[in-house]
């Protein structure tokens, strides 16, 4: 690969800690960045810290965005608003989505690519995520690989264009899951929940769902819930 450096943005959930670990089969350099920007589940942030140092990255970058919570707007950044629960709708914006969070981060991401000379980008959007989240559908992907092209100094210099990567455009959580576990992807340290109270996951939220479908279409118990409750039982004794 002419370039073998690239960053993943790392948000410390299934699909981020899945992109890492395809990362890390193709490039010599990965670099994650993770965003904290007053999301009700902070506590992914500190699964990524764990994945990133699990995973040997040169350089985990945790980055404030907190201007997001400041707009709102979203379920997840405003504690006024609930916290769905069920399964994700077929069809339509979901009050989790995150007023342009995803090309924000890809925005800053792409700064700090210019400044280390990185010129791939790897994120974990899915096909599960498109139908209620605008931001993570293959148009938006590339949306975002042509404005990282036309904004930045690596391309207009001539140095090398940038690559947004989505491995996973056409996959289903299951299938991200069922190609992580053949990557190693350590998913006991991954953080799905929206709604998490005392470091355990609520099991009702869209994203809880989705996770525990996923797990059950493959036959397997979650990592992350086994852990836990060994670690519960731990401490008990």
């Amino acid at each position: 690969m002419e370039n073998d450096k690239c960053v993943v943005l790392l948000s410390g959930g299934i699909d981020s800690a899945t992109a890492l670990w395809w990362a890390l089969e193709r490039f010599k350099e990965v670099h994650a960045l993770t965003f904290t920007y007053g999301q009700r589940h902070a506590l992914e942030v500190e699964y990524a810290r764990r994945l990133a140092e699990m995973a040997g990255v040169a350089e985990h970058r945790v980055i404030d965005l907190s201007i997001l919570k400041d707009i709102g707007g979203s379920a997840l950044t405003d504690e006024s608003m609930d916290v769905p629960e069920g399964e994700y709708p077929p069809r339509g914006t979901i009050s989790t989505y995150v007023p342009m969070r995803n090309s924000l981060f890809g925005v800053v991401a792409g700064a700090y690519m210019e400044v280390k000379g990185i010129t791939d980008i790897v994120l974990g959007v899915h096909a599960s995520d498109v139908p209620n989240y605008p931001d993570t559908r293959p148009e938006w992907a590339s949306a975002l690989e042509a404005l990282l092209n036309a904004g930045s100094s690596l391309a207009f210099d001539g140095k090398r264009r940038i690559k947004v990567h989505t491995p996973f455009v056409g996959m289903r959580k299951a299938d991200i899951i069922r190609l992580g576990l053949k990557l190693g992807v350590p998913y006991e340290w991954t953080w799905s929940c929206y709604s998490p109270k005392d470091g355990w996951p609520c099991g009702r939220c869209p994203t809880c769902v989705q996770r525990a479908e996923a797990f059950r279409e493959l036959g397997l118990p979650d990592p992350l819930l086994l852990r836990l409750e060994k670690e519960k039982k731990e401490v008990e004794t």
